[in-house]
């Protein structure tokens, strides 16, 4: 039984971010993605996220060919919203980190405050209970996706 819910419950995670990711992309086109298309803005999350990365990690990371990657970088560079970062942790000096500039965070942050704007109007009728499960359960499975994520290192 409970593994049939937790089935569901995953199922249903998907669909609500593939049709959620939809809707707030079709909301934000019209402001957000006349500057940056959304496999750029992807990106600039991506590294606003984990920090600075190699492109293979982000090719990776977005699930796409390195040449894809390398065409995003070219057009957010000509942007001012990337730039280069050599890897001071690295022993080779050639190995370079793509990170995101001030710019490319502001980007970032108008589109989110968009973005927390549709979800407030989607859900300004859910009780402030259930939300605070949904943090809960969020915040749970984010620990132990960590904790994976890291053993695996």
């Amino acid at each position: 039984m409970r593994k049939s819910k937790l089935y569901q419950a995953v199922e249903l995670f998907e669909e609500v971010l593939f049709v959620g990711t939809e809707v707030i992309h079709r909301e934000l086109s019209h402001n957000l993605f006349e500057h940056v298309s959304r496999q750029q803005f992807d990106l600039l999350n991506s590294l606003m996220i984990k920090g600075p990365c190699s492109p293979g990690s982000l090719a990776v990371l977005q699930g796409v060919h390195k040449s894809a990657i390398s065409n995003r970088i070219k057009k957010l560079l000509e942007k001012g919203l990337v730039e280069w970062d050599t890897n001071e942790l690295e022993s080779d000096k050639r190995s370079k980190l793509i990170k995101i500039t001030a710019e490319g965070e502001k980007v970032i942050n108008d589109g989110n405050a968009a973005c927390f704007s549709i979800i407030e109007n989607l859900f300004n009728d859910v009780e402030e209970e259930k939300i605070d499960t949904f943090i809960e359960i969020l915040t749970m499975a984010k620990e132990k996706l960590t904790t994976k994520g890291e053993s695996k290192k």
